[in-house]
């Protein structure tokens, strides 16, 4: 008789992460000099934070733990760069040895936000290994979220209200990105996070809901290819990208314009771009309408 593997539970996993990340944490502050102590450390603290994290309080896979968590790991070492500026740990008399005074560190330095991105990147390749570098996260994944976070900051942050804004609808995992299925007819990309129309009822197996459900899925192409354009400008995406697309979309004049002269949707230059860039990576078909 065959036996079951059992699965190890992901709290334990986490916290033998941490553990183990603790104790290289007060070796380094014990015993390391020099580099390893000034920056190995700080490198460490990130990643060490956020499997703590992980194991207290969110141990199960979730849009917040693998998108989100991560980042406020980071702000939190930046924060620790704030309280060594203002020498807070000093005054409450945190000794740099102790536990806390390891996570708090001891001088100020611009280079540990450095260590602190090296930390952070190191969490997204762990993400990423964890699912083989494959399906919702690719082996772009850990420099995709950051810059998502960082160069596209502008968008991806509106975008994540507005997913909070539609935290009933039905979100999940999509080839690195957040998806969520709104209860409108458009589709709209902002960073990390893309919004689909909404969709007809699985257990409508009509040749009219089969045909929907197949175009919801090639819009999602189409904003995914949003996304990388996203990546490539930055604070200009909006500009170059947002504002002549909503303008393509919403008015009535181009409205009628594309009624008339029997334009598709994708002739605007970043409604194709989009469409052939989400093609070029999927390597499956997008909406061209």
């Amino acid at each position: 008789m065959e036996r079951r593997k059992r699965r190890i539970h992901p709290r334990f996993k986490y916290a033998v992460l941490f553990l183990s990340l603790f104790v290289v944490e007060l070796l380094i502050a014990l015993l390391a000099r020099g580099a390893v102590r000034g920056y190995l450390g700080d490198v460490l603290v990130i990643p060490m934070i956020y499997f703590f994290l992980r194991a207290v309080l969110f141990p199960k896979d979730g849009i917040f733990s693998v998108y989100v968590l991560p980042f406020l790991c980071y702000a939190m070492g930046w924060l620790a760069e704030v309280l060594q500026a203002l020498s807070v740990p000093g005054k409450l008399g945190v000794e740099p040895s102790s536990p806390l005074g390891v996570m708090l560190g001891g001088v100020y330095d611009l280079r540990d936000g450095v260590c602190y991105l090296i930390g952070l990147l190191l969490i997204g390749a762990f993400l990423a290994a964890e699912t083989h570098w494959k399906d919702d996260r690719r082996w772009f994944y850990p420099v995709a979220v950051f810059l998502h976070w960082t160069w596209g900051y502008i968008q991806t942050s509106t975008g994540f209200f507005v997913f909070l804004w539609f935290i009933r609808c039905r979100h999940y995992y999509y080839k690195g990105v957040v998806r969520t299925v709104w209860p409108l007819d458009a589709g709209v990309s902002l960073g990390m996070f893309i919004f689909t129309p909404k969709e007809p009822d699985p257990q409508d197996t009509s040749k009219w809901a089969k045909e929907e459900k197949a175009y919801c899925e090639e819009v999602a192409i189409h904003e995914y290819g949003h996304t990388f354009q996203s990546l490539l400008l930055g604070p200009l995406y909006l500009l170059v990208i947002g504002i002549p697309s909503l303008f393509w979309a919403s008015s009535k004049r181009m409205q009628r314009l594309r009624a008339r002269k029997n334009i598709p949707y994708s002739k605007l230059y970043c409604e194709k771009w989009a469409s052939h860039w989400g093609e070029k990576v999927t390597k499956e078909k997008a909406d061209w309408r």
